[in-house]
């Protein structure tokens, strides 16, 4: 089973919102016909469990797939998805609708982990961003150079951010030593290196 963000654009209001979905051919009647397998992947994205949608969440297209998964009669449901599942990929290739895999949304977030714009916000703050959560990054150090003021550092870490230390330090951390960094309070974060005591850091590039 493939995990997968859809990321809908609402015209109405100009913002966006991400959902959290699982794509699978496999029915839930074993008995029952399953159209599923015969539909492109456009039409495997939406389980009703996960994916229903609230008063304020308004996709035709979306909607159309969800309504179809109630039809018991093959081949009436299957005339369903390949009505919604044409509907969905022009949302697609409109631009309206993006699909995403997880692991994709998770590294990426992990890329912009303490700039600005907060992770938890990059879709909207929606379900997306809450299934995608990222508070801690893990990695390991390339370089460590004296900044301006005393007993501060310009940590470089494997993933390509810099990070300063914004308290002393008594000595550079050495290349490789592994580094954890994780969201403190008030949009602050805590460095430590090799599972040593935390140190307040900020993310400079």
């Amino acid at each position: 089973m493939t995990d997968m963000i859809i990321f809908m654009h609402d015209v109405t209001k100009g913002s966006h919102k991400g959902r959290q979905c699982c794509a699978t051919a496999e029915g839930k009647d074993r008995n029952m016909p399953n159209p599923l397998k015969s539909l492109p992947l456009a039409a495997l994205l939406i389980p009703a469990a996960v994916c229903a949608q609230n008063g304020k969440d308004r996709s035709g297209a979306i909607d159309d797939l969800i309504g179809c998964r109630t039809i018991r009669e093959a081949a009436t449901r299957l005339a369903c998805f390949d009505r919604a599942a044409e509907s969905a990929s022009n949302a697609r290739a409109s631009g309206d609708l993006m699909i995403l895999d997880r692991k994709t949304v998770v590294a990426r977030k992990q890329q912009r982990f303490g700039l600005i714009t907060p992770t938890s916000e990059m879709f909207g703050g929606g379900d997306a961003d809450a299934s995608t959560e990222v508070r801690q990054l893990d990695s390991k150090v390339i370089t460590a150079m004296p900044a301006k003021a005393y007993g501060r550092f310009d940590i470089q870490l494997a993933n390509g951010s810099v990070w300063q230390t914004i308290e002393a330090l008594n000595f550079p951390p050495k290349a490789g030593a592994a580094v954890t960094i994780k969201e403190g309070a008030f949009g602050s974060y805590r460095l430590s290196v090799e599972g040593g005591r935390s140190i307040g850091a900020k993310r400079i590039r």
